[in-house]
């Protein structure tokens, strides 16, 4: 049997997807090491897998600027943390003799820990993709919601999306190439996509944007949903029937008080029940006085929620919208960062919810798209349909037969 390394960021929403594969690579009598944060010990080691820790050289951490900058810091981050794995955990890794490395696109090392032991590595897209290709067909939509760089001089200034976009992305390539020595190097697929031979991404190609773009190298086999193993208190008793709005914001950018706040006022002493997650970063005191029909905590079973919801209020993660879907709930996507707004996109053109921007957070605005969804069944209709295009898409049996064809009768 073939021995498995899988390099992960140490995040919730690139963990769980990343689980149904493991525990279906283990369950065909694979020895998995999963490299990630100490957090997640208990959850990687319930999937069969044996954890292995970066010893806190990853840490995920959040910058506030324009998407230009960010992506040169997050590539520069990416590039840096690389070089120390590689230096730290080769030894390593060379002990364990790996068949072939598995590894988040966002885990640039694992690539190249493949490339250095010369076995069959493999990009697995936990977050939505965006390749090269895609910026190629449509470089306005890059310019606008991936760089979010609308408001750029160079943007306002020419006319030619697809030149502003190469001389971004090469200048880009330039700079990180003179400081790490490294040649023909693409930014979109080498560092934040880890391109390989066979890249796994967790969604259909009927929901993927420019899905065109994607050429046989990339694999789509629909979403993994996680079901915790720890169970999360919930008054299910205090659920009466009327229509359930659900609203939370991720783990990470969830410190959005504004944005509860108007929910609270648009929703309170409705005939609407609402219920709130906030996360750990905000103090439910901090909101005033909670309405009756409302229900608010730190945490709450999603899914469990979202089996009896009639809309989802989100900020576009792609663990949050893939559940959703799956839960048939359209939704109402508010994206606070990164690749969620390319997931709000991608909702509001499958017809399966609405987009919402910063200014229409406000309680009118959480109000009139509530209600439209609300009011209109077609978007659960495209919910559903969007469903079935994950259930049709394979799953983890069409990922683990096309891992065993990639690694060879050797693996």
């Amino acid at each position: 049997m073939a021995g498995f390394i899988y390099f992960g960021v140490a995040l919730h929403g690139h963990v769980n997807p990343s689980l149904g594969l493991i525990k279906a690579l283990v369950e065909r009598g694979e020895t998995v090491y999963y490299y990630s944060g100490e957090e997640f010990r208990s959850k990687i080691e319930s999937a069969g897998a044996v954890f292995k820790s970066y010893r806190d050289l990853v840490d995920i951490g959040v910058y506030q600027g324009n998407g230009i900058d960010a992506l040169l810091v997050f590539a520069d981050f990416i590039l840096g943390k690389s070089r120390m794995i590689i230096d730290r955990f080769l030894a390593e890794i060379k002990a364990l003799a790996p068949d072939c490395i598995i590894h988040d696109a966002f885990c640039q090392w694992g690539r190249e820990l493949a490339r250095i032991l010369n076995i069959p590595g493999v990009s697995v897209f936990a977050n939505f993709a965006f390749i090269d290709e895609m910026a190629e067909r449509d470089p306005q939509f890059f310019l606008e919601n991936i760089l979010r760089a609308a408001d750029h001089p160079l943007y306002r200034k020419y006319t030619d999306h697809a030149a502003i976009v190469r001389k971004i992305l090469d200048k880009l390539a330039g700079v990180l190439s003179a400081k790490y020595g490294l040649t023909d190097l693409n930014v979109l697929n080498d560092i934040f996509g880890s391109k390989e031979k066979l890249n796994i991404l967790f969604t259909s190609r009927q929901f993927q944007l420019y899905s065109e773009a994607f050429d046989d190298s990339y694999l789509f086999i629909g979403p993994f949903i996680y079901h915790g193993a720890t169970a999360v208190p919930f008054p299910y008793e205090k659920l009466d029937g009327r229509p359930l709005i659900y609203l939370a914001l991720g783990t990470i950018f969830n410190e959005q008080t504004a944005i509860y706040q108007n929910c609270l006022a648009a929703f309170g002493n409705t005939d609407r029940q609402v219920v709130m997650a906030i996360g750990n970063k905000v103090e439910p005191e901090s909101l005033g006085e909670i309405p009756a029909n409302f229900i608010v905590g730190a945490f709450v079973p999603q899914l469990e929620i979202l089996k009896r919801a009639a809309v989802f209020i989100t900020h576009g993660g792609a663990n949050s919208i893939n559940e959703s879907i799956c839960c048939t709930v359209p939704m109402v996507v508010a994206p606070q960062a990164f690749d969620q707004f390319m997931g709000a996109i991608m909702v509001e053109k499958a017809g399966a919810g609405i987009y919402i921007g910063k200014n229409e957070t406000d309680g009118a605005g959480l109000t009139a798209a509530v209600e439209k969804i609300l009011a209109d069944q077609t978007y659960r209709e495209n919910t559903a349909r969007i469903k079935e295009s994950f259930e049709t898409a394979g799953g983890l049996e069409k990922a683990t037969a096309a891992i065993y064809a990639y690694i060879g009768p050797s693996g």
